[in-house]
Order: structure tokens, then sequence, then C-alpha cells
């Protein structure tokens, strides 16, 4: 395995960590929850309320990795669409637990094929989150900006070739998937 991406899975599996523990500290009042920010970039966006509940109700991992890409997108000057998508983005993955989404990095993050051995009905859901959120952001009261952006990410995520040129929503979608899988720029 190369050593950049097993350097990514581990800082995943951290993130992924930190934010449950983070969380735990919340709902003893030691910390702020973690997706306050991201509820906060919500309302800045608009968005609807059920798109706020569906946030506040997701994962602490998927709110501090969604967070943290929408707010790399707004510093690089991305449009309110792209920056709702990337909130949005996780919500399908709902409240699979902890362990189910460690393996599913350690797998290295397949998005195709089927899930097989311990936990393989959640990681089944972690492999297919992309290709449910854009239904999933139209039922939430998504504009139709952010679910093109939706669509043509779950395209991204699910191409085996290396990344080709890309131009409009595109680019724009692999941008987010960039970000989100740990790509600097």
């Amino acid at each position: 395995m190369n050593a950049a991406i097993s350097t990514h899975r581990l800082h995943q599996v951290l993130a992924h960590l930190t934010a449950v523990v983070r969380q735990q500290g919340a709902r003893l009042g030691l910390a702020t929850p973690v997706g306050a920010q991201g509820d906060a970039h919500l309302r800045a966006l608009r968005a609807t309320a059920r798109a706020r509940r569906a946030f506040a109700a997701a994962h602490p991992a998927d709110q501090a990795s969604a967070t943290r890409t929408a707010a790399s997108l707004r510093r690089l000057g991305a449009r309110p669409d792209d920056q709702l998508a990337a909130l949005l983005h996780d919500l399908p993955k709902g409240q699979v637990g902890l362990l189910p989404r460690v393996f599913h990095v350690l797998e290295g993050s397949p998005v195709t094929g089927q899930a097989r051995g311990p936990f393989a009905g959640a990681r089944q859901t972690l492999r297919l989150h992309a290709s449910v959120a854009p239904t999933l952001a139209a039922k939430l009261g998504a504009p139709r900006g952010t679910i093109a952006i939706l669509h043509e990410l779950a395209r991204e995520e699910s191409r085996s070739a290396a990344p080709q040129k890309t131009t409009g929503v595109n680019a724009r979608a692999r941008l987010l998937l960039d970000l989100d899988s740990g790509v600097t720029r």
C-alpha cells in the first residue's frame, strides 16, 4: 500500500474517532457539538429546515467531514450549491456505527461491489451512499444545482479510471471529491 494512501486512511480513522469523542464531550457540556459549525453554514446557505434536521441527525464523523469540506470550498470561492452539496453528500450514510466506518476506510473506501464479512450491511450502505445522495437531497429541498453536483459526485466516485480533464459541473464535483478525500489544494 502506498504510504500517502495509508497515511490518509489513518487520518480518516483518527478524524472519525475525534468526532465521536468530541460529540460525547458535547453531550456532557464539555465541548461544542460537532455539527454546530455545519448548522451555521447551512443557515447561511438558507438550507431548508428538513436539510438542517437531517444534518443534525447525521453521524458526528459525517458532520465533521462535511463541515471541513464545505468550509474549504467556501475559502476557495465555491458557489453556494457546491458548499451545500458538501454538507449533504454524506447524509445517506445514516447512523452507521464507528466500527463499520473504520473497516470501510481500512478496506480503501470502496464504492462498488458487494461488501462481505463483518458489518457487511453497514459497509454496503457506506459504499452506496453517493448514489443515494442526490435523491435524498431532493427530498430535503435542495436546489437543482446542488442535486446536479451530487449526481456528478456519484459518477466521479464510481469511476475506476484515472481522473480525466474536468470542466463545468464535473470540475466542481471533482473538487468536492478531492477535498473530501483529503487531496490538498
